[in-house]
This record gives structure tokens, sequence and C-alpha cells, in this order.
């Protein structure tokens, strides 16, 4: 009676152990995977920063902006056709473009950027003359679906 007794407890005590260990270990890949998810939507971000204006490849939108982007910042813009025309028009008024990211912080689908952009202003956009040297601080947030940029926040002086 008393090795069932031990047995029996040893059982219990194992099959406790065990579900523990399948919750943790479900907890760790749960946050292995949201790890790597931040990791490539931050490597995401990264890319298009290099590719808009180190690059200056407006091809970068495409492969790298959803169809239905929204940007909040300076203009209101709703569509990828849309944002490459304002695009467009800024790399057209600003040459030797250099765009240097001080920071990028993760969280679930969001990626925070802290960046300057150094360049020289020689267009004319609206009512905004050519002034010569840039030195743009930028803090903008990206919300990311399925690989693409969907949303931007965007804050710079």
């Amino acid at each position: 009676m008393k090795n069932l007794f031990w047995t029996l407890f040893a059982l219990i005590l194992l099959t406790g152990i065990s579900c523990q260990d399948k919750q943790t270990t479900a907890e760790l890949n749960e946050l292995k995977s949201r790890e790597k998810l931040e990791e490539q939507n931050k490597s995401i971000v990264q890319r298009y920063w290099d590719g808009k204006w180190n690059e200056r490849r407006p091809e970068i939108l495409d492969e790298l902006l959803s169809t239905d982007i929204k940007y909040h910042g300076g203009d209101e813009i709703t569509g990828i056709e849309e944002y490459k025309t304002i695009y467009n028009t800024y790399l057209s008024a600003m040459i030797n473009t250099k765009f240097e990211i001080k920071e990028l912080i993760a969280e679930g689908d969001l990626v925070m950027s802290r960046a300057v952009c150094y360049g020289t202003y020689t267009g004319i956009l609206g009512d905004i003359y050519p002034v010569g040297e840039l030195n743009l601080r930028f803090f903008t947030v990206f919300r990311l679906v399925d690989g693409k940029i969907a949303e931007e926040w965007e804050l710079f002086q």
C-alpha cells in the first residue's frame, strides 16, 4: 500500500511538472515569436528608410508599403499612389540626402524610429523656397501588417 501511495504521488507530481513545463514552453515560444516579428519589422523599417532616402529608390514604396497606406504628419495621405506622388515631389526638391537612423524600437506591430535626414533643399514645395543645407530630425511610428507598412505617424523639425 505504501508503494502504491508513493507511486501515485510521483505520478501526480510529474503530471503537474509536465503541465507547468508545457505552459512555460508555450509562453517562451510566444515570446520568441514576438521577438522575431519585432526584429523583422525593424528590418523592414531600416530597409524602407535606406531605400527611400539613402538610395533614393521610389520602387521601395511598392515593395514595403501596403496599397492602402495611411500617413499622418504634415500631410494626411491615404493610398500608395498619393504617397508616391508626394514622395516624388520631395525627392525632386531635395538632393544629396542621407538618412541616419539613431534608434529603432519595436513593440508588437509598431516600430518607432528616431532619425536625422541631411541633404540639400533646392526645390520649391508649396510656399517653401530653397533653403540649402537640411538637418531634419524625425520621430516616426510605423504600424506593420503582414510585412508591409500600413500606417505611419511622423513628426519632424
